[in-house]
């Protein structure tokens, strides 16, 4: 061969190498090339470019470098199935070199005036013309709360309620009076979830909402009832504590209360606009494929509080009543139908509901060493069912709890969850949890790092009984779990429900599992409780100690249901009796 055919061929060779890039920038533009000094401006553009390059004979992988910076959304991201690969290729939006871009569904909050005091208003023309509401507020990275009474952690008490559960009695009367134009919210922790609802009227200790303030069929444990802990959220009143907020949703006006000296106007001030930032849509037959996301951070998510309020049943899930239909809280990147995708050292963060959900028809997907922090559900939910719930076609039965899916294609399946850290889920509705995984086969989760959570830190499985399902054949090992179970009651560092063939516990490490003045009811709070109907599993090597129950709980399922093996319950892996005979230093027997 001559030297300048070889040439051409080691030219053909190492362009096959290389991948077909494109550039996003915040001071780019869509007229532009989409090179590096030529960026596009969004990526929707780049998306075009994607899809124009795909139809070639060209089967490289194709990477889209997104540069650092601020990308506020005015809708979410949608990937369809032209967006991602191919058996050939690879598409990747990633972050450029060690920059850190930042794709916000909200909008700076500007314009503060100061009103009396440390007192600060904003006014927002959208709001006021019926375009814009939100929940949620941030200050640079810290989520504000709405004006409340009694102030911080501290908390009310129910009296009595009626036979509606909408006339509700207080121990102790709140300083104003407050008609249903305020829009404020009665917030109430029930055993393992909580309410909020809209608030109709208050006249002193009597409070009236607009719906039934709890799940009616469940008893007691997930309705209002006597001595359970509340307050009152969301009222001008009330915004007395530096950091607490209100919204005027007829003015328009957002009213702050500032720290002696501090001026609003010197700091970043963010409200969500959009409740979801990024979604993967596949089709029936033709899921999305090897599309990843690399280094990438999502925030300020909003979460609309529906007309008959939050009724918390249990994990993000809500209802009214058990023969009603149930529904599950929406994340802010949701994957449906996809195929082999990915989620990659990407932050998410400032959510009003979820974080991460993957739904009907998502197989083989990795969500790798992510950040999600101050999430208002679930960080992340494997087997997502929202789409399912609120719509026909993708499950059997009703639109139950318990529904499975209706077709083998829908179960989501070996998905995997690894090397995450996961903090302050259930920001907002606090009978959230960081991991949920629920009819579902093959889900891996492990090495993750779990904390600060007000309830069960990885919920798997979601039927109450021991009937077969599609949950099967989850390995939950290797997760560092802690510091949970802070506000709510009847939970776990691991909580698990429903017969789950081929399910593996192995080597977590499971402690400090807390129980808050605000827990009601006499449930305790264990390293791992199975609840009704778990068996199936192998449970090993796992450690657990400093617990405010015991170790380990059963309820309506027992020890010969599950295989233990090698477990050290009751001293920390520090104390000089770790690794001897553990069992027999802690006084209880190892399974």
């Amino acid at each position: 061969m001559s030297t300048f055919l070889m040439a051409i061929f080691l030219s053909v060779v190492n362009l096959a190498e290389y991948p077909v890039t494109f550039y996003v920038a915040p001071g780019g533009d869509d007229g532009g090339s989409g090179t590096l000094e030529a960026p596009f401006a969004t990526v929707q553009r780049a998306q075009t470019a994607v899809r124009a390059h795909a139809t070639d004979c060209d089967s490289r992988d194709i990477i889209v470098c997104i540069r650092g910076g601020v990308y506020y959304l005015d809708a979410p991201l949608v990937f369809i199935p032209a967006d991602g690969g191919d058996e050939k290729r690879v598409v990747t939006y990633k972050s450029y070199e060690n920059e850190t871009p930042v794709f916000s569904g909200g909008r700076p909050v500007t314009g503060w005036t100061r009103s009396e005091g440390d007192q600060w208003t904003a006014i927002l023309p959208e709001v006021a013309e019926g375009n814009w509401y939100f929940r949620q507020l941030f200050r640079e990275d810290t989520r504000l709360p709405r004006g409340r009474f009694p102030n911080g952690e501290d908390v009310l008490r129910v009296a009595a309620v009626d036979d509606t559960v909408t006339e509700i009695v207080l121990k102790s009367p709140l300083p104003v009076s407050l008609a249903e134009a305020v829009q404020a919210e009665l917030v109430v922790y029930q055993n393992w979830s909580i309410t909020r609802m809209p608030v109709k009227t208050v006249e002193g200790a009597q409070v009236r909402v607009s719906h039934p303030a709890g799940w009616i069929g469940h008893g007691s444990m997930t309705t209002t009832s006597p001595d359970k802990p509340c307050y009152v959220e969301n009222a001008p009143a009330f915004v007395d504590v530096p950091g607490e907020w209100y919204l005027d949703q007829r003015t328009g006006r957002v009213l702050y209360q500032a720290a002696p000296g501090e001026d609003p106007n010197e700091a970043l001030f963010i409200a969500p606009r959009l409740e979801l930032l990024l979604s993967v849509e596949g089709i029936d037959g033709m899921p999305v494929r090897n599309l990843y996301f690399e280094g990438l951070t999502f925030a300020h998510a909003e979460w609309a509080l529906p007309e008959f309020g939050y009724v918390g049943i249990q994990a993000g899930h809500y209802g009214t009543s058990m023969e009603a239909r149930s529904y599950v809280l929406p994340g802010a990147l949701k994957f449906h139908r996809a195929e082999g995708c990915g989620v990659t050292r990407c932050r998410v963060t400032h959510t009003g509901a979820s974080g991460i959900v993957l739904g009907a028809g998502c197989r083989g997907n990795t969500l790798m060493q992510c950040d999600l922090e101050d999430i208002g559900g679930t960080g992340i939910m494997v087997g997502w069912r929202g789409d399912a719930l609120e719509g026909d076609g993708y499950l059997s039965g009703d639109r139950s709890l318990s529904a499975d899916w209706v077709a083998p294609a829908l179960v989501p399946t070996g998905n995997t969850v690894a090397e995450c850290t996961l903090r302050r889920c259930g920001a907002v509705n606090h009978g959230c949890v960081g991991v949920f995984d629920a009819f579902c086969d093959g889900t891996h989760i492990h090495h993750n790092d779990i904390s600060d959570m007000p309830y069960t830190g990885i919920s798997i499985g979601f039927r109450w009984d021991s009937e077969e399902t599609t949950q099967r054949n989850c390995v939950l090992e290797h997760n560092h779990i802690y510091d949970v179970m802070k506000v709510l009651a009847d939970g776990g560092a691991i909580y698990t429900l429903g017969y789950q063939p081929g399910t593996v516990l192995r080597g977590n490490l499971l402690h400090d599992v807390h129980r808050s003045a605000f827990a009601h009811g006499g449930a305790p709070n264990n390293g791992i409780f199975f609840d009704e109907g778990s068996k199936g599993f192998l449970v090993e090597k796992n450690i657990i100690y400093s617990t405010s129950g015991e170790p380990i709980r059963f309820n309506q399922t027992g020890p010969d249901n599950l295989t233990f093996n090698g477990n050290y319950f009751g001293v920390s892996p520090e104390d000089p009796a770790f690794p001897g005979d553990v069992a027999a230093q802690a006084g209880r027997p190892r399974l």
